[in-house]
């Protein structure tokens, strides 16, 4: 089967994140059983072109990455990415990825695509039906607008991208998740039927995640307790650190070691590392903390293999990764029930789920463990074959293959119902003009009620097109002459007329000059 993953985020270049983890995890997996794979990811943002990566043929689990270059794109549309930050930022990665896609399934179409939900990566495979698509749920926006995560609020901006996520998801041929507490949220949040939604648990590679190698972290005689995941508010981090102090009462030869990048989404946009570090201070906790700013996946086994235990208190997690690759290598998870993480630790057996927010209870589970190596070494092996059986990605990448080929069943029962029934080539040249029309709009309205905006337009006419904007003040002259002092004598009339055919000209030509150079820009 040919097969092609949509994903913004692909390492090294775009981090190592939930769904680049994810989408490298599954690459690699379909590649080992024999499948024809390619990856469409986006560039680093400061990127000047697009990119290609093709397979390392020493590799058996290497795929080819193409990259499409996003960063500049629709730079100058300013009154878009002004007024609606969050929805130019989706639209125009997705464009991006569309454009690429494009020009890969035209040289050798694919059977399937597979593409996150996230800020609508497949919205224009999903508007044009142009092959089988399958959608992976992570989170949905809405769920972050929902809880209030990462500052995010219901502002207009926030709801549309909630929207171009659901349309995607209901022109989606399957949707498939990682666990069935999200499935139930997007049913509820979109209508579809739960049961139509397959459960695919998200794989684990437990050739490279394993208890046997090296570790990052020298022992020092005390437990070591690890985190690792993004430093905000969701992850939970506050009640880690409430329970830091209540760890280290009972069990004092104990250290935390917390892997993950600094975020500004704590309260007022403020950094979450710089909150952490205030509150262990204030409770004298600091000195049992060790704080790594990021590691990258190739290193991330030799530091849970250097913990003695692991602790997700997320707020919500669909299905961290950190749960399972924690868990391959042996090593018992204390997480919370808030989302998927429940589905998959067994609790009592590979580790302990407790309530979120609730720093006592994390604390407590984490002293049973601390306190008690038997314990620990039990359910780590527990965990360990839990995940061979449950969770290697030689396991996943079957159920996967099964939703594949009922996408492609579905899609060809209903191939002629796409919204977008024009040809995909078109779908480029539409969306750069809806994307131009919606900011000359923005522009006229923006015009008409700001004078501060109306001076700097004609100062910047005046030294750009000097002799536009004398025939513009020409026409607006003699229009105020006739309309005020009731000069409307014929050669006033045909002078007004030229004028004002003149410059309405010399305007077309420059928007068909702008959206031409726009179209150039963005390869159609």
């Amino acid at each position: 089967m040919r097969i092609c993953l949509i994903s913004r985020e692909y390492p090294p270049d775009t981090g190592w994140g939930g769904i680049g983890a994810y989408t490298f995890q599954h690459a690699r997996a379909l590649k080992e059983q024999g499948h024809d794979v390619e990856v469409i990811s986006l560039t680093a943002k400061e990127a000047p072109a697009d990119s290609f990566r093709p397979a390392d043929p020493s590799d058996p689990g290497s795929v080819p990455v193409h990259r499409a270059v996003w960063g500049p794109l629709f730079q100058e549309l300013t009154t878009v990415w002004i007024s609606l930050p969050y929805t130019h930022l989706s639209l125009k990665s997705s464009f991006a990825l569309w454009r690429k896609f494009m020009e890969v399934h035209s040289l050798k179409p694919f059977d399937v695509v597979e593409a996150p939900e996230h800020l609508g990566e497949a919205l224009f495979p999903a508007l044009t039906h142009i092959c089988p698509l399958v959608l992976r749920l992570h989170t949905p926006h809405s769920k972050l607008m929902q809880e209030r995560y990462h500052n995010i609020n219901s502002a207009f901006d926030q709801e549309l991208v909630a929207i171009l996520e659901r349309m995607t998801m209901l022109e989606a041929d399957l949707l498939s998740s990682p666990s069935e507490d999200l499935a139930a949220y997007v049913a509820s949040d979109t209508g579809v039927k739960s049961s139509s939604i397959e459960i695919v648990r998200n794989p684990v590679d437990c050739q490279n995640f394993t208890p046997d190698g090296p570790q990052a972290i020298a022992p020092d005689g005390r437990v070591t307790v690890f985190f690792a995941g993004r430093l905000e508010e969701r992850k939970g981090m506050h009640f880690l650190v409430e329970a830091v102090p209540i760890v280290l009462k009972s069990c004092p030869k104990t250290r935390f070691l917390i892997v993950g990048a600094d975020t500004n989404t704590g309260p007022g946009k403020t950094s979450v590392l710089a909150a952490l570090k205030q509150k262990l201070s204030a409770s004298g906790g600091d000195a049992a903390v060790q704080f790594i700013s990021h590691v990258a996946l190739e290193r991330m086994a030799a530091h849970y293999r250097s913990a003695d235990m692991c602790v997700v208190p997320s707020l919500y997690e669909n299905a961290p990764y950190t749960v399972l690759e924690a868990q391959a290598c042996g090593k018992p998870v204390v997480g919370t029930a808030a989302g998927g993480s429940k589905e998959y630790i067994a609790d009592g057996e590979t580790g302990y789920v407790v309530p979120p927010s609730d720093a006592q209870s994390l604390a407590e589970s984490i002293i049973k463990l601390v306190a008690d190596q038997g314990l620990r070494r039990k359910m780590g092996e527990a965990a360990r074959q839990r995940s061979l059986a449950k969770f290697d990605r030689k396991i996943i990448v079957g159920q996967a293959l099964a939703s594949y080929e009922l996408a492609v069943t579905r899609y060809q029962s209903q191939v002629d119902t796409a919204l977008y029934k024009r040809s995909v080539e078109q779908s480029l040249r539409d969306f750069v003009s809806l994307m131009y029309a919606y900011h000359l709009n923005l522009c006229d309205l923006v015009y008409r009620h700001s004078l501060e905006y109306r001076v700097k337009t004609w100062l910047q006419l005046a030294f750009k097109r000097p002799r536009l904007c004398g025939a513009k003040i020409a026409l607006g002259v003699l229009k105020g002459l006739r309309d005020n002092f009731g000069l409307a004598s014929p050669p006033v009339e045909n002078l007004i007329a030229k004028i004002a055919t003149q410059v309405s000209e010399r305007e077309a030509e420059k928007e068909r000059l702008i959206l031409q150079a726009l179209m150039q820009e963005c390869k159609i």
